[in-house]
């Protein structure tokens, strides 16, 4: 089992933190998808015109995290942004270390302007409280995180600008991180939605509810095939209607379901360079007849890290006809020396 719902992303399948008791925090450098110790990264893209859209569903086209971005000797992100013309647009990081080294605060200011955009508290296991500033250095909204003694998030409340709870999102996962159950409340504490999987008989729930506390839209995933979706007949698009279903690492089950329990059923399969699927070969979406709905194809150049330098990354679509050429994306990455 592993589902994710409407905003679900290559990104969470290809970076997710290593599910095991012993696995280490990973840096910011990993986290946008870099290996080696990589100080600077300078990218230019030059998109072609093409009109393309991604779909609903896991992402075909893996997107450039970090445009322009430094990192420290640990790899910590320092800055983070897009240059434009000459002109840096985006954050500079000022990170405070205790004693040994570890960072215990991460300060966030905007380049152009110096004002305070955020201030993570880090602990050993990661951020444990965020807060987003505007303009004038006001506190917009704030975050607490917390975490299991393996170093997997259990824990996530929102609170807005006057301190009041916004929102909750509990998660509990076995010891090697395998999904179990997760449980969202809005505010006021009113539950919002439940999912949950049971490893012996491999179902998974999924259900939304109203603010009096009604189902919405609810289903089941019994090995890995969806069993059952109801959805309230005169309720609009909401979220858990689309979903995608991961048998194994290169394939993504979607379903797109409607208020007349009915769903399409699609496949993508992903093609990978190397063995850790850090860089897609292609991208493949099917319908349930095998017919071809989009793709994505893509040419590298790589490094001795292997990080790719550059890019070509071609679509293809019913209405193209044909691969076609919808952007180029080169970078210049520097490293730290050893």
């Amino acid at each position: 089992m592993r589902s994710w719902n409407k905003f679900s992303s290559l990104y969470l399948l290809l970076i997710a933190p290593l599910a095991c008791a012993q696995a280490t925090p990973r840096t910011d450098a990993q986290m946008d998808d870099f290996a080696g110790p990589v100080k600077s990264v300078s990218t230019s893209v030059t998109p072609t015109g093409v009109k393309w859209r991604q779909p609903d569903g896991p992402t075909l086209v893996t997107p450039i995290w970090c445009r322009d971005c430094e990192y420290d000797q640990d790899g910590t992100k320092i800055k983070s942004g897009q240059v434009v013309g000459e002109d840096f647009h985006g954050e500079l990081i000022r990170l405070v270390r205790d004693g040994n080294g570890h960072v215990t605060d991460r300060f966030a200011t905007d380049a152009a302007s110096g004002q305070m955009l955020s201030h993570d508290v880090m602990g050993p296991l990661g951020k444990i409280e965020e807060t987003i500033y505007t303009t004038g250095d006001k506190v917009s909204s704030r975050q607490t995180f917390s975490y299991d003694q393996y170093g997997h998030l259990t824990e996530l409340v929102s609170f807005d600008a006057a301190g009041e709870q916004t929102g909750r999102v509990q998660t509990i996962r076995d010891k090697d991180g395998d999904f179990r159950e997760e449980t969202a409340w809005g505010k006021n504490g009113v539950l919002d939605r439940r999912q949950t999987f049971d490893p012996v008989t491999q179902v998974e729930h999924f259900t939304t509810f109203d603010s009096s506390g009604e189902v919405t839209l609810t289903w089941t995933v019994a090995g890995g095939k969806l069993t059952w979706f109801w959805e309230a007949p005169d309720s609009p698009r909401q979220f858990g209607d689309n979903f995608s279903e991961w048998p194994d690492d290169r394939d993504a089950e979607n379903y797109a379901c409607h208020r007349d329990g009915r769903c399409d059923i699609s496949r993508v399969h992903y093609d990978f360079l190397d063995p850790k699927k850090r860089n897609p070969k292609s991208a493949e979406w099917r319908d349930s007849e095998g017919n071809l709905l989009y793709a994505d194809y893509f040419e590298y150049e790589i490094d001795s890290n292997r990080n790719w330098t550059s890019r070509e990354v071609w679509v293809w679509t019913p209405e193209l006809g044909e691969r076609t050429l919808y952007e180029t994306d080169s970078r210049t990455i520097t490293y730290w020396q050893k």
